[in-house]
């Protein structure tokens, strides 16, 4: 603003001047007063001029901002990354626990002598547990199941906790073996109650049971057998099949 007084001040000066100058050329010069009160009043239309231009410039841009807002112009802060709205979470599969009317009664535990399935009967499609021919464990559903799907659980004791769980055919080393862990699979093996590889414990109060063995319980679906922690095992019911034969001793 003072350099905006400035430059009018010395506008005025210039026209003092030429009016002094054409008033010597007529020879009448205006009162110095009126002359005076002429730059005045024009250094005041200057300053409106200038004060009504800013006010049409902001008034303008302000016309912009409502037409935008009115147009359902919506602001977006920078560095925003707009993204879409996640999938929902895929629905778990609820599976009807299967009930058995051959399930061992009772405790849910099989006797030495009681050829069973091991069925996960709370999982989809209810797969067995099966030996196959190279002595590997997996799983098999309950139409292709064979004499290799046939077990006994045996107590390491009379009376003991601990079992080992045996086949219900013979191995290739021509007799029934055990199953057994060694940490990443289960495979079937020659028995030998010594082998803690061969320990078999059950966990929960009643049945189904997680099998356990060696430390690492059996998961069982349709597409085989892992080895996994307690805890994170499948639950499994025993189903009597007959008389265990030539698999207790």
């Amino acid at each position: 603003m003072a350099e905006q007084r400035g430059e009018d001040e010395a506008l005025v000066g210039q026209h003092l001047a030429a009016l002094a100058d054409h008033g010597a050329r007529i020879g009448r010069l205006a009162p110095t007063d009126q002359v005076r009160r002429r730059g005045e009043r024009r250094r005041r239309h200057t300053r409106l001029a200038t004060v009504a231009g800013g006010v049409a410039v902001v008034a303008v841009f302000a016309g912009v901002y409502v037409t935008q807002r009115g147009l359902g112009t919506t602001d977006v802060p920078v560095g925003t990354e707009t993204r879409p709205p996640s999938a929902s979470s895929t629905p778990a599969v609820t599976v009807t626990p299967k009930v058995d009317p051959s399930a061992v009664g009772g405790t849910g535990v099989p006797a030495r002598d009681q050829a069973v399935w091991l069925q996960a009967t709370t999982t989809s499609g209810y797969p067995l547990l099966t030996a196959l021919p190279d002595n590997v464990v997996s799983a098999v559903g309950e139409d292709a199941a064979t004499e290799q799907a046939l077990f006994a659980l045996v107590p390491t004791t009379p009376g003991a906790k601990e079992y080992q769980l045996k086949t219900g055919t013979a191995g290739s080393f021509g007799e029934p073996g055990c199953v057994t862990s060694d940490g990443d699979r289960f495979t079937v093996e020659a028995c030998d109650a010594s082998r803690g590889e061969q320990r078999v414990v059950l966990r929960g109060q009643a049945a189904p049971y997680e099998v356990v063995v060696n430390g690492r319980a059996l998961k069982i679906n349709t597409g085989g057998v892992s080895a996994v922690a307690p805890g994170q095992g499948s639950p499994l019911t025993f189903i009597v099949r007959g008389q265990a034969q030539g698999t207790v001793g």
